[in-house]
């Protein structure tokens, strides 16, 4: 087991494991539930409770109105926290392009986020200690030709770099430090 840096050892990833990982990693998230008029409506009047100018029957109206053409388009989530924003930090009621400043620190933390980041980091952990034990072995000189050519072309560059392979003219790489080398 590889060492984790708090220092707890890291379980390690299969080749199944490790390609299942990267398929959560690599997927989209999935469409969160955008607001409806009702619901922008429920959020507008929860807001009401912070002072503003009144309106007349127009200017209501008219006001519900600009508040969905510039808000409207937000996930519920998103709305939820503009409203618990802006009855926190709000003296007044928030204008249009003050809503908007508070919807730009509104961040996605759903079930499907954690899980992705959760498998991005699996990913990443299992690539690094993959190439850390590859760099390893090549250093002890246990790597065969056959898993040399094998490896990614970047592992190979990194080998070389380390002057742990030698790269030849056409460009295939071999083990500069070799078992017999090691006696």
């Amino acid at each position: 087991m590889t060492p984790s840096p708090a220092g707890v050892p890291a379980v390690r990833l299969s080749n199944d494991q490790l390609a299942a990982a990267m398929v959560v990693a690599a997927a989209p998230l999935p469409a969160l539930e955008m607001a409806d008029e009702v619901f922008l409506a429920q959020i507008l009047r929860m807001m009401d409770g912070l002072p503003r100018r009144a309106d007349d029957s127009v200017g209501g109206k008219l006001r519900h109105r600009a508040y969905e053409l510039v808000i409207g388009r937000y996930p519920r989530q998103a709305l939820e926290f503009l409203a618990t924003e802006a009855l926190h930090g709000c003296k007044f009621y928030p204008s249009t392009s003050e809503c908007v400043e508070i919807l730009k620190r509104w961040r996605r933390d759903d079930d499907a986020v954690r899980s992705k980041l959760a498998a991005s980091t699996a990913v990443r952990h299992e690539q690094q200690a993959r190439f850390d034990d590859a760099m390893t072995r090549l250093a002890a000189g246990e790597v065969s030709q056959a898993e040399i050519d094998a490896m990614p072309e970047r592992w190979k560059s990194v080998g070389e770099t380390r002057a742990y392979l030698w790269r030849h003219e056409d460009g295939s790489y071999t083990a500069r430090i070799r078992p017999e080398e090691m006696l």
